[in-house]
Protein backbone atom coordinates (compact mmCIF):
# COMPACT_ATOMS: atom_id res chain seq x y z
CA UNK A 1 0.00 0.00 0.00
CA UNK A 2 2.70 2.51 -1.02
CA UNK A 3 0.66 4.26 -3.68
CA UNK A 4 -0.70 7.66 -2.67
CA UNK A 5 -4.24 8.77 -3.43
CA UNK A 6 -3.07 12.18 -4.66
CA UNK A 7 -0.49 12.05 -7.43
CA UNK A 8 0.68 15.63 -7.26
CA UNK A 9 2.92 17.65 -5.01
CA UNK A 10 0.88 19.50 -2.42
CA UNK A 11 1.86 22.22 0.04
CA UNK A 12 0.68 21.75 3.61
CA UNK A 13 0.79 24.09 6.61
CA UNK A 14 1.58 22.74 10.07
CA UNK A 15 1.46 24.17 13.59
CA UNK A 16 3.69 22.76 16.32
CA UNK A 17 3.45 24.00 19.93
CA UNK A 18 5.08 23.49 23.27
CA UNK A 19 4.88 25.11 26.69
CA UNK A 20 7.87 26.21 28.72
CA UNK A 21 7.86 27.19 32.42
CA UNK A 22 10.63 29.76 32.82
CA UNK A 23 11.46 33.05 34.53
CA UNK A 24 12.37 36.31 32.84
CA UNK A 25 12.60 40.03 33.41
CA UNK A 26 12.56 42.96 31.01
CA UNK A 27 14.97 45.67 32.14
CA UNK A 28 14.58 48.57 32.60
CA UNK A 29 10.78 48.18 32.83
CA UNK A 30 10.45 44.90 34.74
CA UNK A 31 13.45 44.35 36.97
CA UNK A 32 12.09 41.50 39.07
CA UNK A 33 12.35 37.94 37.80
CA UNK A 34 8.95 36.30 37.43
CA UNK A 35 7.60 33.02 36.04
CA UNK A 36 5.46 32.42 32.98
CA UNK A 37 4.26 29.35 31.19
CA UNK A 38 5.44 30.53 27.79
CA UNK A 39 3.64 28.98 24.84
CA UNK A 40 5.83 28.64 21.78
CA UNK A 41 4.23 28.01 18.41
CA UNK A 42 5.88 27.31 15.06
CA UNK A 43 3.90 27.62 11.86
CA UNK A 44 5.60 25.67 9.12
CA UNK A 45 5.02 24.91 5.48
CA UNK A 46 6.21 21.84 3.61
CA UNK A 47 5.69 20.23 0.24
CA UNK A 48 4.52 16.63 0.21
CA UNK A 49 5.45 14.90 -3.02
CA UNK A 50 3.44 11.91 -4.30
CA UNK A 51 6.13 9.47 -3.16
CA UNK A 52 6.23 10.93 0.39
CA UNK A 53 4.17 9.81 3.34
CA UNK A 54 4.42 13.22 5.02
CA UNK A 55 5.38 16.73 4.09
CA UNK A 56 6.67 17.13 7.64
CA UNK A 57 7.13 14.58 10.42
CA UNK A 58 5.20 16.46 13.10
CA UNK A 59 6.41 14.24 15.96
CA UNK A 60 10.04 14.81 15.00
CA UNK A 61 9.46 18.57 14.68
CA UNK A 62 7.68 18.70 18.04
CA UNK A 63 10.60 16.87 19.65
CA UNK A 64 13.05 19.32 18.08
CA UNK A 65 11.02 22.29 19.35
CA UNK A 66 11.00 20.79 22.85
CA UNK A 67 14.78 20.26 22.75
CA UNK A 68 15.32 23.91 21.83
CA UNK A 69 12.87 25.03 24.53
CA UNK A 70 14.66 22.97 27.18
CA UNK A 71 17.98 24.56 26.18
CA UNK A 72 16.76 27.92 27.48
CA UNK A 73 18.06 28.39 31.04
CA UNK A 74 15.75 28.70 34.05
CA UNK A 75 16.04 32.48 33.67
CA UNK A 76 15.57 33.18 29.95
CA UNK A 77 17.75 36.32 30.20
CA UNK A 78 20.78 34.11 30.94
CA UNK A 79 20.77 32.86 27.33
CA UNK A 80 23.06 34.96 25.08
CA UNK A 81 20.34 35.33 22.42
CA UNK A 82 17.73 36.56 24.94
CA UNK A 83 19.56 39.06 27.18
CA UNK A 84 16.47 41.24 27.68
CA UNK A 85 14.13 38.29 28.21
CA UNK A 86 11.61 39.61 25.70
CA UNK A 87 9.18 37.54 23.72
CA UNK A 88 10.67 39.20 20.61
CA UNK A 89 14.10 37.76 21.44
CA UNK A 90 12.51 34.39 22.13
CA UNK A 91 10.79 34.46 18.71
CA UNK A 92 14.15 35.15 17.08
CA UNK A 93 15.74 32.32 19.08
CA UNK A 94 13.11 29.77 18.00
CA UNK A 95 13.23 30.97 14.38
CA UNK A 96 16.78 29.54 14.23
CA UNK A 97 15.64 25.92 14.64
CA UNK A 98 17.14 24.04 11.69
CA UNK A 99 14.65 22.46 9.29
CA UNK A 100 15.00 20.33 6.16
CA UNK A 101 15.31 22.16 2.84
CA UNK A 102 11.70 21.42 1.80
CA UNK A 103 10.35 22.93 5.04
CA UNK A 104 9.90 26.64 5.77
CA UNK A 105 9.28 28.26 9.12
CA UNK A 106 6.56 30.79 8.33
CA UNK A 107 5.84 32.25 11.76
CA UNK A 108 7.08 31.93 15.31
CA UNK A 109 4.86 33.00 18.19
CA UNK A 110 5.68 33.27 21.88
CA UNK A 111 3.11 34.16 24.51
CA UNK A 112 3.43 34.91 28.20
CA UNK A 113 -0.33 34.59 28.58
CA UNK A 114 -3.07 33.72 26.08
CA UNK A 115 -3.89 37.44 25.92
CA UNK A 116 -0.37 38.57 24.92
CA UNK A 117 1.17 36.93 21.87
CA UNK A 118 4.26 38.09 19.97
CA UNK A 119 4.59 36.79 16.39
CA UNK A 120 7.56 36.95 14.05
CA UNK A 121 6.86 36.56 10.33
CA UNK A 122 9.87 34.60 9.07
CA UNK A 123 9.24 33.78 5.41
Amino acid sequence: MNEQVYRESLTFNYTIKTTLHRQHFNPPIWKDCHFHDFEISLELQAVRHPEDLYGLDMVEMENQLQVWAKQLPEIVNDHPLCPHGTTEEMCLYFSRIPVDSHIQIMRVSVSETPNRVTTLEVY
